[in-house]
């Protein structure tokens, strides 16, 4: 029988168990320079750390130290994490980056901390976190991506074994613990409140303060904190998280509309959209969200000068029956119009020059002297024979006409 193989790379996971919602944006990482934060840098890991494994990626690990470079390397950096997990290359990749700058580099832990998160957070220097933070600590999985044979499985637990070594060490280093010790409590599962973290080292400063509460949810079983999904089940947290949990108003139709922040990187001032934003004017818009405001300009544009361009080909479909002053107007003038609109004042203008036609002719009769001559009786008895008449219909109409499309003269 012949095998079947995957030509996925596998994927190392320390961190949420479900499958990442796939997007064409590697990017889940996003970074704030100081002049926009009003005090030190930021770089923002909210969500799962990388959809794809950083294993053989030369790319997305360029494109992130190529942003963090953006940052000058002797400057203060803070590191908001709110983060389920994610592919352990792309954690221990961006935590050697980190380490290497001159400037301190300060771990704020925002609502979660779990899994391979925990490892960018003990490669910083400082690491902070909320009162109502959790911190979690659990052992490297692999998935596959795909069948293997027996040497596949070796090498697969020969990288296993390798990675798990570096992030004990990692730890241990962080803590002040023997690897023995922070192997047991990987091995365990460990989760911890922030302060039961800083006891056991992970963590150096519990804030407290005007700090946003850390929202629990159960969604169907899984467990979201701040709208991230953290590894296994709402059932596996211990039990001072799930008492956190919120209820979520049921929605009329018995649906609950929640956001799945599956996708990483979807929070404040992200161009993915996210955790929801309040806008009170548009400079306030064209700030938090200036590609977006681009892209709504530009479209806007495109449609105007679209129905510009279909208005004026409407009027020049038109513009041989209707006077010459008029069409310019409507082209170009002070009240241009529509194609429909220029129809209906040159209706108008034509039923003005046409009763000033009649006027003038009854004028021209009146003041001749010819509406005083008299008619002619039945038989031209008791007249002079000349017929006293007001125009015909027939002949307004033919001077009415002769007033629109007036005959050019030889």
């Amino acid at each position: 029988m012949q095998e079947r193989k995957h030509n996925s790379k596998p994927l190392f996971l320390n961190g949420t168990a479900a499958t990442p919602a796939k997007t064409n944006n590697k990017k889940f990482w996003e970074f704030r320079n100081a002049a926009d934060t009003g005090g030190t840098a930021e770089l923002l890991l909210y969500g799962y750390i990388s959809e794809t494994s950083w294993m053989g990626d030369e790319v997305t690990p360029k494109e992130f130290a190529a942003d963090l470079a953006t940052i000058p390397a002797t400057e203060d950096l803070t590191v908001r994490i709110c983060s389920g997990g994610g592919d352990v290359w792309a954690a221990q990749a961006i935590g050697a980056l980190l380490e290497n700058r001159i400037g301190t580099v300060t771990a704020q832990i925002e609502g979660i901390c779990a899994s391979a998160a925990t490892i960018v957070a003990s490669h910083c220097k400082v690491v902070k976190a909320a009162e109502d933070a959790t911190y979690m600590i659990h052992p490297i999985r692999v998935n596959p991506n795909g069948f293997v044979d027996m040497a596949g499985l070796q090498q697969l637990m020969d990288a296993l074994t390798v990675m798990r070594t570096n992030v004990l060490n990692q730890y241990a280093k962080k803590t002040g613990h023997t690897v023995d010790e922070v192997a047991a409590w990987m091995d365990a599962t460990s989760w911890w409140s922030a302060s039961e973290a800083k006891e056991h080292g992970f963590v150096d400063e519990v804030t407290t303060g005007n700090q946003t509460k850390a929202q629990v949810e159960n969604r169907n079983g899984a467990l979201f904190i701040n709208s991230v999904a953290v590894p296994g089940t709402f059932d596996d947290a211990p039990e001072f998280v799930r008492n956190r949990a919120v209820v979520a108003p049921a929605a009329e139709d018995g649906f609950v509309n929640t956001t799945d922040n599956s996708n990483p990187a979807e929070e404040p001032d992200n161009d993915n959209g996210g955790t929801e934003m309040e806008f009170k004017n548009k400079e306030e818009l064209r700030a938090g969200c200036p590609d977006l405001v681009n892209e709504i300009v530009n479209d806007a544009r495109a449609e105007a000068q679209k129905q510009e361009r279909d208005r004026l080909a409407a009027i020049d479909e038109i513009a041989d029956t209707i006077p010459s002053e008029l069409v310019a107007e409507a082209k170009y003038g002070a009240k241009a119009c529509t194609a429909q609109e220029l129809t209906y004042r040159a209706a108008l203008d034509a039923k003005k020059k046409g009763h000033k036609l009649l006027d003038d002719v009854q004028d021209d009769a009146q003041a001749s002297g010819a509406n005083a001559v008299g008619g002619a009786t039945a038989g031209g008895v008791g007249g002079t024979g000349v017929t006293n008449t007001k125009p015909t219909d027939a002949e307004k109409r033919a001077a009415f006409k002769n007033l629109l499309h007036p005959k050019k003269e030889d």
